[in-house]
């Protein structure tokens, strides 16, 4: 705002005010003329200033008081007057107020007269002498950054020498302080007039007065007038209160009520109290009245218990600014005579429930709901009884909440037994003063409560044997795809009207390694509802060198309510077949011969191999295919071994074609080309016929044992010696050795896979006539065998508590276990079993450890399962040396699982071994006695006889000295040995 503006805003208000008043209408024509503000704000704001400045509240503003808003002071000329007040606000110099546009903006969110009440307070400022009168009406909760003066600028033009005073409080004060002498601060961090004037209160006012010295007998009386906001919501001091109104009570019947406290001032505090809940129609019955400061609650018509006993009374309380109160819960109870029979709500109760329905505990559901109501208003309580005449209360399956009239079964229910009940239930009031009788009902619903049941039927030509949890299949491995090998039946004795469909499906089949074998065809189930017929074929082709042994698990899941099953096992053992064609281990071979050699000559070796699972197929004959090098190199037709048959005294080269026959099938054969080169001694060098040797081997072997063999082709004489040896990288004990003559790798410690699965290293030959040295590499395998058994991660016993109750149709996870096996390959696959077969009828145990129990028909807990591990290995499966234990008990019986009774045996043991220790502390410390005592007994007995002949102990100990010496030299066997003499003394 600028001076100009102000000098308007002052001369408007001086044109057009009345006698040096200003009435609202004549308000809201200057702020219409002068302001951007619409026609409902300026309203708002001409009334806010009408509370302010109309003290004698004639309804019209004095516009001397009023332009102190404007211009603080009211000496001089009216340039004069705003000069001091921008010499108050112009922080900038800038001849604007400082950040007017803000306050303009905040000031069209708050009253427009906030203005004049924090920014440029309200001082009521009188002629000064030696008493100046200073008053500043300021509202509460103004910022502490406004609430200082500077009161040299307070007394400006009021005294003439007021820019020499220095100002000091005339005493302490808790509200305000003066820094450098002349600036009044407000000392609190808020200013609330409810905390200031608590106690201070007189005709509604608040104010803080204060006197201020100088250094002069001048004296600043300086009054803060704190304005009330209406910064206080009304309070009840309760939430919630209980009252009980007779049904009796006359109309303007009235209740005292608790009031609601508003620390505001009376322009602000309560006006007046009303319901929040009227739904009801409240206000046609109670009426609330505020006289004297009180509450009160007045009936306006009689109350009737049995329409309706209670009402809920929602009560705020308002101030005169709307602010409203926490909300005062009533609660009326309205009571009545015991003058009504129970009456059931229903004229008789037929229920149907399964006959698998939960037995009477804490957590079962009520079958059946009895309800029966009383009118009166204090006697409701129903009790409520079974009357039966029929069944023996002993085995009567039912039973009833005398309070609640829920009824839930105690025994066990059999469709097959009885289907129907018939009996009555009696409700009686507290005092059974009254009483009625209803009739009941109850249809026992049939439940599907029967296991399938599996028939297996292989056909003759594959049927091996069966027994009561195993059934053996034999297939030979050469069958066709999709041969019918049987048929499997399923049956459910339960009604069609349980089961609906029956369905059979593989549930795992191990190992998991390779597919299963066998699939289940459905193309021959019947139509009915309560038997189903499955093929069993192959599923693909077959091949024992895969695996000879399948187990399958069959599931069996009839669809009824709850659902069952039925398991049974099936182990398909694949028969090995002649159907591997031998192979040889190289292509080519090349072997190199001396001319000179004789006739018998081991040439070298062929080698075929036989991957048929069965031993008895591996048998293979070697034969050349053509006949005419058969006169110059024989072969063994049983180990493929070349000799030399004829003498050969020229260079040359011999391709020969040899095969590999199956001697059980000779249209099963490989062949393969062998060079053989002719040499001369005198020119050619020794070499390794390969550059690498490959060797397989199977750890944990008896040591020493050989793995192969190595040679160099010796083209000089052979009586020349080649020596072999064996190049290590490292110092470390090696497993190997190799024969420095023959070239034969022999193991010398025992191998293992699991330490070590490869070794290479280097062989080299040493001619000792040529000097000439060659190596070659040797590569060895270490090949698995099932040496380790399977151990569990944990073998603590494990308690598993579950309820069955709330999982009539649902799995449920009981435990999971895990076992590791230190081999590779099929030797560490583990599988889990449990030792008990009966324990597969409620129980799925997966291949990944998981145990859940799937069937809650008829199992009783607790149940012990014991369980092991067992690895795929080959030849011969292991099993872990340990078993893991897991109790699975019921949660609502735990007393019946085995680990309560543990505590006891421990503590017992516990006794027992302290009474044994004890026992025999105390004999051993009476046998240290007696050994003390016989020792002092023995030494004084001793004594005496050293007196009585110390003289015959010296010759007795010369002769046995004289008698060693002799014995020492008439013994061979102590002078061939050379042994020391004894002396014995």
């Amino acid at each position: 705002m600028s001076k100009h503006e102000l000098e308007l805003w002052y001369k408007t208000i001086q044109e057009r005010s009345t006698k040096g008043k200003l009435s609202k209408t004549q308000m809201i024509s200057i702020y219409k003329d002068m302001s951007d503000l619409d026609s409902t704000r300026i309203s708002e704001v001409v009334d806010s200033l009408a509370r302010v400045f109309d003290e004698d509240h004639s309804g019209t503003v004095d516009v001397n008081e009023f332009m102190r808003g404007f211009i603080l002071t009211t000496k001089g000329d009216l340039q004069s007057k705003i000069d001091y007040t921008f010499r108050l606000y112009d922080q900038n110099n800038d001849n604007q107020i400082s950040d007017i546009q803000d306050i303009s903006e905040y000031l069209n969110m708050r009253y427009y007269y906030w203005f004049y009440l924090f920014f440029i307070a309200i001082i009521y400022t009188y002629d000064c002498e030696e008493i100046c009168n200073i008053t500043l009406s300021v509202m509460e909760n103004t910022s502490i950054e406004k609430l200082q003066w500077n009161l040299n600028d307070l007394i400006y033009n009021r005294t003439s020498s007021f820019e020499y005073l220095q100002f000091s409080l005339s005493n302490p004060s808790n509200y305000f302080e003066i820094e450098s002498t002349k600036i009044l601060k407000f000392r609190l961090q808020e200013l609330d007039r409810e905390k200031i004037c608590k106690t201070n209160l007189l005709n509604d006012e608040c104010s803080l007065q204060l006197q201020i010295f100088t250094q002069t007998s001048f004296i600043i009386i300086f009054k803060m007038i704190i304005l009330d906001e209406n910064d206080w919501k009304p309070l009840f001091n309760q939430d919630y209160i209980y009252l009980n109104i007779r049904e009796n009570l006359p109309i303007n019947y009235r209740v005292q009520l608790p009031i609601a406290y508003d620390y505001d001032s009376i322009q602000y505090n309560i006006d007046h109290y009303e319901f929040i809940n009227n739904t009801e129609g409240l206000e046609k019955i109670f009426q609330l009245e505020k006289s004297h400061g009180e509450l009160r609650l007045k009936l306006l018509k009689k109350l009737n218990c049995e329409l309706k006993n209670n009402y809920q009374l929602y009560i705020l309380a308002i101030d005169k600014g709307g602010l409203k109160s926490n909300v005062l819960h009533v609660n009326i109870t309205v009571g009545d005579l015991n003058e009504y029979q129970p009456r059931f709500n229903q004229r008789f109760y037929h229920k149907g429930i399964p006959e698998n329905v939960a037995i009477t505990n804490s957590f079962s559901s009520p079958i059946l709901q009895i309800n029966a109501t009383d009118d009166d208003c204090y006697d409701k309580t129903i009790l409520y009884s079974i009357l039966n005449s029929d069944i023996p209360n002993d085995i009567f399956p039912f039973e009833i909440d005398k309070f609640t009239g829920l009824m839930r079964v105690k025994h066990p229910l059999d469709y097959e037994t009885i289907s129907t009940y018939r009996f009555r239930v009696k409700a009686s009031n507290l005092h059974e003063i009254t009483s009625s009788m209803v009739p009941i009902i109850i249809d026992v619903l049939d439940i599907n409560d029967n296991q399938p049941s599996i028939q297996v039927n292989i056909l003759n030509e594959y049927k091996s044997n069966e027994n009561n949890d195993n059934f053996m299949i034999n297939i030979n491995e050469n069958i066709r795809l999709g041969q019918v090998i049987g048929t499997i039946l399923i049956r459910d004795m339960d009604s069609t009207m349980i089961n609906h469909h029956l369905s059979l499906k593989i549930l795992s089949c191990l190992p998991l390694t390779i597919s299963c074998p066998i699939e289940l065809d459905s193309e021959m189930e019947n139509n009915t509802l309560s038997s189903a017929t499955y093929i069993i074929r192959t599923s693909r082709l077959l091949d024992s060198e895969l695996g000879d042994e399948k187990f399958i698990i069959i599931l069996e899941a009839n669809y009824g309510d709850p659902s069952l099953s039925s398991q049974r096992h099936l182990i398909v053992n694949i028969n090995d077949e002649n159907d591997c064609v031998p192979q040889f281990t190289q292509l080519n071979y090349q072997f190199r011969l001396s001319n000179s050699s004789p006739i018998g000559f081991f040439i070298g070796q062929v080698q075929a191999n036989d991957d048929d699972y069965s031993q008895n197929f591996h048998l293979i004959q070697y034969k050349f295919l053509e006949n005419d090098c058969q006169d110059v190199i024989s072969i063994d037709v049983n180990n493929g071994s070349l000799f030399l048959a004829k003498q050969l005294s020229t260079e040359m080269k011999l391709n020969i074609t040899v095969r590999a026959i199956d001697i059980h099938n000779h249209s099963l054969y490989d062949q393969a080309n062998i060079e053989i080169l002719l040499f001369d001694e005198t020119t050619c060098l020794p070499v390794f016929p390969q550059t690498i040797y490959v060797f397989n081997t199977t750890e944990h072997q008896i040591v020493p044992y050989e793995i192969g063999q190595v040679n160099v082709d010796n083209c000089l004489l052979s009586s020349i010696p080649i020596s072999y040896h064996l190049i290590k990288e490292d110092s470390l004990p090696f497993p190997f050795i190799v024969d420095i003559h023959t070239g034969i790798i022999k193991v010398i410690r025992e191998l293992d896979r699991e330490i070590k699965s490869f070794y290479k290293f280097h062989i080299s030959s040493f001619h000792s006539k040529t000097q000439q040295l060659t190596q070659t590499e040797i590569q060895i395998n270490i090949v698995d065998e099932n040496d380790h058994y399977p151990i569990f991660d944990n073998l603590h016993e494990e308690y598993v508590y579950i309820s069955t109750h709330h999982h009539r149709t649902k799995k449920i996870f009981i435990a999971h276990i895990h076992a590791t096996d230190a081999d590779v390959g099929l030797n560490g696959f583990i599988n889990y079993y449990f030792t008990n077969k009966d324990h597969y009828t409620y129980f799925h145990l997966y291949p990944n450890g998981s145990i859940i129990l799937y069937n809650l028909n008829n199992v009783h807990l607790p149940i012990r399962l014991e369980i092991y591990a067992r690895d795929q290995g080959y030849p011969r499966p292991l099993n872990s040396k340990e078993s893991i234990v897991i109790y699975v008990c019921d949660i609502l019986k735990r007393h019946e699982c085995s680990i309560n009774e543990s505590p006891n045996k421990l503590r017992k043991n516990f006794y027992l071994g302290s009474i044994f220790i004890m026992i025999s502390v105390v004999l051993t410390l009476f046998i240290i006695i007696i050994c003390i005592i016989w020792n002092l007994f023995i030494k004084k007995q001793f004594r005496g006889k050293e007196n009585n002949k110390p003289y015959s102990y010296q010759i007795e100990a010369r002769k046995n000295l004289i008698i060693s010496d002799s014995l020492y030299d008439l013994s061979p066997e102590i002078h061939e040995n050379r042994r020391l003499k004894c002396v014995v003394v």
